[in-house]
């Protein structure tokens, strides 16, 4: 907020606040993260365009995700603000050092987006339409409609990206015009950190419960969560240790590191099942038993 006729805002930093912190440990183990982060999520991104299909990723998983990961990356700008704002007294090394808690969940949320955007490109043709019929029109059930699947993915593709506009809106309104100490903001602050461990709780349940209905790997990427479930847990570590941050930003990453472990056991065990009975990853249960007593496997033939 403005005090009087001043033009020096009450939350910019004052002589002597923006002391840079540096530590060795702690600098090479954020560095370590963020680029590992990157890293890992390449898998991912590969499969789905290598393999031309995102079969098998539930659009649940997808909205849950990018929801919790949203909401975590702007629960830490609030809680770091003023960190951010001595980036304006700092050089740059010590600027960019103090905000690797900051770039860490905002690249999070950039590459798991990322996923989401190519599971909607790359949506498999076949599960796109659907045969519409109406009462009216005899000739209707001729024509395409969209299936009940891909209308969903689209609904929660909107979803997505108007809670992230509405969020970034009220974020800015509160550290612009309500001030990063107000309660306001700090009780804005806490219910993003709160939703977003909600939502990481039950993020993979979805993908598990979709995972085992289909028996099969499908898109999601085995080496790309090998990477993730250790890196959750340095993840965590790292942000913990990150200046102003409280238990609301980084305990949604042990929460995730967990289930996404779970999500890992099955999709290894069903990739080594698969390779034994010569069936393909993308085959499934969910429109065809992939062993049903006394028949063969029918692949789906996705190269």
């Amino acid at each position: 907020m403005w005090s009087g006729t001043s033009l020096v805002a009450p939350d910019s930093p004052e002589p002597g606040q923006c002391i840079p912190h540096h530590n060795d440990f702690e600098l090479a183990l954020a560095l370590f993260i963020l680029v590992g982060m990157v890293v890992s999520y390449l898998p991912q991104h590969f499969r789905i365009i290598h393999k031309g299909t995102s079969e098998g990723i539930s659009p649940w998983f997808l909205l849950l995700g990018c929801i919790s990961a949203s909401s975590t990356f702007l629960n830490i700008v609030i809680l770091q603000w003023k960190v951010i704002k001595c980036c304006g007294v700092l050089n740059l090394g010590p600027c960019l050092e103090s905000t690797l808690g900051i770039a860490q969940l905002g690249v999070q949320f950039v590459m798991f987006g990322l996923v989401f955007v190519l599971y909607i490109i790359y949506f498999p043709a076949y599960k796109k339409l659907a045969e519409a019929v109406h009462d009216n029109n005899p000739n209707a059930r001729f024509l395409p409609g969209q299936s009940a699947e891909w209308s969903l993915s689209l609904a929660i593709a909107r979803i997505v990206l108007g809670h992230l506009v509405i969020c970034v809106l009220v974020t800015i309104y509160v550290l612009t015009f309500v001030g990063p100490e107000n309660k306001w903001t700090l009780a804005w602050a806490s219910f993003l950190g709160i939703t977003s461990v909600i939502l990481a709780t039950i993020q993979y349940v979805p993908q598990i419960l979709r995972t085992w209905h289909r028996k099969s790997v499908g898109a999601l990427s085995i080496p790309m969560m090998m990477m993730q479930t250790p890196g959750a847990a340095l993840l965590t570590l790292s942000l913990a240790l990150r200046p102003g941050a409280n238990w609301t930003t980084w305990i949604v990453y042990a929460v995730t590191g967990c289930l996404q472990g779970t999500l890992l056991i099955m999709c290894i065990y069903y990739h080594f099942r698969a390779k034994a009975l010569g069936y393909d990853s993308f085959d499934s249960a969910e429109t065809d038993p992939l062993i049903a007593e006394g028949e063969e496997v029918r692949p789906r033939n996705y190269q």
